[in-house]
């Protein structure tokens, strides 16, 4: 996951906000906007319907207006660039209808941004005559620290960003500038020096509105990418006292949970990941956390009681993320618990209710073939050797390609047992 740039600007409530606004996977389409406050994070968008956004780019200088080769456009309803030709002219094409914003950006110049451009379906929207200046040299090093993050270039992003911090100690954008030198560094991997970079957004810009990002993208890092989940506990702990209005506390709550899950202590788990779903009533994160007390509990070896976890995400959240692998670990719980035939009834429901499914944050890997294997497995524990034989078949011949979460073949595992059951049973 990278941390991109979008609008900061709270204009909706912080559910809504937080739905548009929250990454959670890296294979969402990530939304790149600039100036004036920028937030880091994914957006999605509708893969239709969409229209097309195309127009012209000129700097004004002392001669006149010119037309600007190579300035950077992004508009809001589409993850898709362009940079002008010769002519100024840009064209950016699978653009959401409805209302959007368009930002120019380059190096050396004022950024132009225009609001509630009307993108309508199958149209090509026409915008006349954007004129862009030349910046002073605050905005300048601001529009060139943006310029090169959008573009991925992280380093000069930093030096850009850096430059602004020493020359302009007091300007009003110096919070912003910190807080992407943090975003920089964790683009660029550097986990460590990013939550030092972090740090100091909270050490010299206390009342910056980027201090609760700041916080939670240093429990974030101590979390996800370093796993120290002692540091991390205690910068989500602060997040949630010091920082209650934030956006950030329902994943700072459920961070917690992760943490404790991490570290095997299942019980403190299920506590934090419970306040997820009573203390924070609109939070987008409740089927996350029912399906994460459900996996402590079978981690815990409470069977019967992660079944009945199981069974909330699927009747509560049918239309999450985590109905169909609550459905698959159900299954997977009465198989632990040696109820195989109820295992099999509970497979061949995933099979059955979610035959194209694939795991969170696995878009190429189906569910279905592992709830296959485990029916001929559960099969096997019950010496019922030909239906084992059959259900192993169909893995081999519905899900060619299928893997474990580890790579390895599924289907290659399950001609292994056919061959082990032909070897010990031939009579089957």
């Amino acid at each position: 996951m990278k941390l991109y740039m979008v609008d900061k600007k709270k204009t909706m409530n912080k559910t809504e906000y937080k739905r548009r606004f929250l990454f959670k996977s890296s294979s969402m389409i990530l939304l790149l906007l600039l100036f004036p406050t920028l937030l880091l994070s994914g957006c999605l968008f509708s893969s239709s319907p969409t229209g097309s956004v195309e127009g012209f780019v000129y700097e004004s200088t002392d001669n006149g207006i010119i037309p600007l080769e190579g300035a950077l456009v992004t508009i809001s309803g589409s993850s898709n660039t362009a940079l002008t030709d010769s002519d100024g002219y840009f064209r950016i094409d699978r653009v959401a209808i409805g209302f959007n914003n368009l930002t120019v950006a380059k190096d050396g110049y004022a950024s132009k941004k225009i609001t509630n451009i009307e993108v309508k379906e199958n149209e090509i929207i026409l915008i006349k005559d954007i004129i862009i200046h030349l910046s002073d040299k605050e905005s300048l090093l601001l529009e060139k620290g943006n310029y090169y993050y959008i573009l991925g270039d992280y380093n000069q992003a930093i030096a850009a960003f850096q430059q602004l911090i020493n020359d302009f100690p007091e300007s009003e954008y110096a919070d912003y500038a910190q807080f992407y030198i943090g975003c920089s560094y964790y683009n660029l991997s550097s986990f460590q020096t990013s939550i030092n970079e972090f740090r100091k957004v909270l050490e010299n810009y206390p009342d910056s509105e980027f201090a609760d990002d700041a916080k939670y993208y240093i429990g974030y890092c101590y979390e996800k990418k370093l796993r120290y989940y002692t540091k991390a506990l205690l910068e989500y702990y602060e997040l949630i006292n010091n920082y209650p209005d934030s956006t950030w506390v329902d994943d700072a709550q459920l961070g917690m949970g992760n943490c404790y899950y991490s570290s095997g202590e299942y019980d403190n788990a299920i506590i934090e990941y419970q306040k997820v779903i009573s203390e924070y009533w609109d939070s987008p994160l409740h089927a996350l956390a029912q399906y994460s007390i459900a996996q402590s509990y079978r981690k815990l070896t409470n069977y019967a009681q992660a079944i009945l976890e199981f069974t909330k995400t699927i009747e509560n959240y049918p239309g999450s993320d985590y109905s169909a692998p609550a459905q698959y670990f159900l299954a997977y719980s009465y198989n632990e618990a040696q109820n195989y035939n109820q295992a099999i009834l509970e497979f061949q429901k995933t099979i059955d209710n979610y035959p194209n499914s694939t795991w969170p944050g696995e878009s190429d890997r189906l569910i279905s073939p592992c709830a296959q294997f485990y029916i001929g497995w559960c099969y096997e524990k019950l010496e019922q050797w030909s239906d084992a034989i059959n259900a192993y078949q169909l893995v081999i011949n519905n899900y060619p390609g299928s893997t474990w979460s580890g790579g390895s073949s599924i289907p290659a595992d399950a001609q292994s047992r056919i061959d082990w059951i032909n070897a010990n049973y031939p009579e089957s």
